[in-house]
């Protein structure tokens, strides 16, 4: 399908808007060319009526003059107002598209692709995307149109003009814009992608700045940046002097098309065929052509940029989601037994197995604890279970049932998930809390923050739990942030409980104060506790062990102790439970 058609069928639903669009701005322009053609006409009729001393029908034109310029005004202001209103629309399509492209794919799918990268296909690109209508569809429709209209206006007084002048109009508004839009094409695409890589290098500075001051790496990051904004500046620089050149094209052949229709009509003039009066309509039409072609060099100047930003988008089109929702889903699950049998997942088709032939139950209402090294396979684990990835072999079961049988929804409304790394959104602390469940009120909200341990600080804050935690929770510490994510966990109602390192950030004292004051809101749930802390594992009476993406032990503490020669070297003294490192000793902690 071509990058038109595509975007026609993201129009359809607007098409009603552009084409009435389309219809005013005909109105418009044809308004503006008509009148001054008739003003010349009535001028000129004045003058030779004046000079004749003979009547003249003064109403008519006068009124028709009148209402050209009404026509005129008017039609601009609801062609604008229709035109931009339905591209406004247009543009909230667009990325409601777009969401539903990226929305379900999964976070290996995405893996690859940076923020700011991402948020300059939604806000740039889809800018860019919009203009469709108003750069190119529009003009080009508008002048194809109001040309015809002059072309057959001159042929009722001149065949020759009416052929000179459409030849001319058909190199200022075709050929002269084809070269343009050629020789835009590259800068066009250029432009485009120099404009993504710098908003992608802007995100990444801003949301690193503390490391790269700290490290003094901010130098040389601005450097980067000053030199991408150069090459942009550069990219818009060429396609500005093509626009000019194209602008400066349409008035040298405008010009030519006057001088060329003034030397055909003065011979039919001076033999009679044609009135004096008759030289001011065909002269002055020429010149108010220009408005009919004077955006077609810009509009298939932006050929080249709309191209390129339709294949970036469309580029999501070719990832087919990883997770797909069943045709009929079963009803939610009310047995929440967890099962995995003989499970492989791997992030890419030559990656090495993030799990391998896992087989592992969990029984309502249990607690289990999750350890191993980096890269052993814990967050494959979790994410097999809220759904963000699928085995690739294998099958993970609910229920009873296969987890891709019920709606994605359906499970996830049944997980309370403590994620590794916690994002809050730039709004009070109450707000970021009511995340777990939207409809909580302010004492449900008060309840999970005190069983987070976090409600005295919160109390401590300047307006409590009406402070602002600000941009990723800047205004807060890192224990802070990890507990209000914990408290947004327990507000919501749900029967899985799954916490990724909970304690990080937190001194003993606190994690302590958090696990007794968390406690009773655990009891009954099915708690999957992935956690490096030997004070965090020692609450769970149940452990499994990873390594390399196998399952090598599960069993209580005592008996792995025993027998698991893998949980033996994570707990033993000078190692961490998450070291990657086979040979280099940390800090002792030992589990119990």
């Amino acid at each position: 399908m071509s990058d038109l058609r595509w975007w026609l069928q993201l129009a359809r639903p607007y098409r009603g808007a552009f084409a009435l669009g389309i219809a005013l701005g005909i109105v418009t322009v044809a308004s503006n060319m008509a009148l001054l053609a008739v003003s010349g006409w009535f001028i000129a009729s004045m003058a030779v009526a004046g000079l004749a001393a003979a009547d003249m029908n003064y109403f008519t034109p006068a009124a028709a003059i009148r209402g050209l310029a009404i026509a005129r005004t008017g039609g601009r202001y609801l062609e604008r107002l229709v035109t931009h209103d339905a591209t406004l629309k247009l543009l909230t399509g667009l990325r409601v598209w777009f969401y539903r492209q990226v929305e379900p794919l999964s976070a290996n799918q995405l893996s690859g692709l940076r923020g700011g990268d991402l948020l300059a296909r939604v806000r740039a690109d889809i800018d860019t995307l919009s203009a469709v209508y108003l750069q190119l569809i529009l003009p080009v429709t508008v002048g194809v149109v109001c040309v015809a209209g002059a072309v057959c206006v001159w042929a009722w007084y001149s065949v020759a003009v009416a052929l000179t002048n459409l030849a001319l109009l058909i190199a200022a508004g075709g050929l002269l814009p084809w070269w343009v839009a050629r020789a835009g094409r590259a800068p066009g695409a250029a432009s485009v992608a120099v404009a993504a890589r710098l908003k992608t290098q802007l995100v990444d500075m801003v949301e690193g700045l503390g490391e790269l001051v700290v490290f003094g790496a901010f130098t040389a990051r601005a450097r980067e940046i000053a030199e991408l904004t150069e090459q942009h500046l550069d990219e818009q620089a060429r396609l500005s002097r093509l626009t000019g050149l194209g602008q400066a094209g349409i008035l040298l052949l405008t010009n030519v098309a006057v001088l060329a229709s003034i030397g055909l009509i003065v011979p039919s003039i001076r033999s009679g065929a044609l009135a004096p009066v008759d030289f001011a309509p065909v002269v002055l039409l020429v010149l108010a052509s220009v408005e009919a072609v004077a955006q077609m060099p810009g509009a298939w100047q932006a050929l080249g940029q709309l191209q390129a930003t339709t294949r970036r988008l469309r580029a999501f089109e070719a990832l087919h989601p990883a997770i797909v929702e069943p045709e009929t889903p079963r009803p939610a699950p009310m047995d929440h037994r967890l099962i995995f049998e003989r499970v492989f997942v791997r992030h890419a088709p030559d990656a090495p197995w993030a799990l391998a032939d896992a087989t592992l139950s969990i029984a309502p209402g249990e607690h289990v604890a999750v350890v191993g090294a980096s890269g052993a396979g814990k967050s494959s684990l979790v994410h097999l279970l809220t759904r963000m990835t699928v085995p690739e072999r294998g099958t993970v079961y609910w229920g009873g049932a296969p987890v891709a049988a019920y709606r994605s929804a359906d499970l996830r409304a049944a997980i309370a998930l403590v994620p590794q790394q916690i994002y809050l959104f730039h709004a009070s602390v109450a707000d970021n809390i009511a995340v777990g469940d939207p409809d909580a009120d302010e004492n449900a909200i008060i309840s999970a923050a005190k069983a987070a341990a976090i409600h005295d600080e919160i109390m401590a804050l300047p307006e409590g739990y009406d402070t602002l935690v600000g941009e990723e929770g800047l205004r807060l510490s890192g224990g802070q942030i990890r507990r209000i994510g914990i408290a947004r966990a327990l507000l919501r109602d749900a029967p899985v409980v799954i916490m990724d390192e909970p304690g990080e950030g937190l001194d003993s004292a606190t994690a302590a104060r958090l696990w007794a004051a968390a406690s009773p809101r655990l009891a009954g749930r099915t708690l999957i506790l992935v956690s490096h802390q030997p004070e965090w594992v020692a609450h769970c009476p149940r452990v499994v062990v990873l390594d390399r993406g196998r399952l090598v032990g599960d069993g209580a503490p005592g008996e792995l102790a025993d027998t698991c020669a893998e949980y033996r070297r994570l707990t033993h003294p000078g190692y961490r439970l998450d070291s990657d490192q086979r040979s280099t000793p940390r800090a002792s902690l030992t589990l119990p």
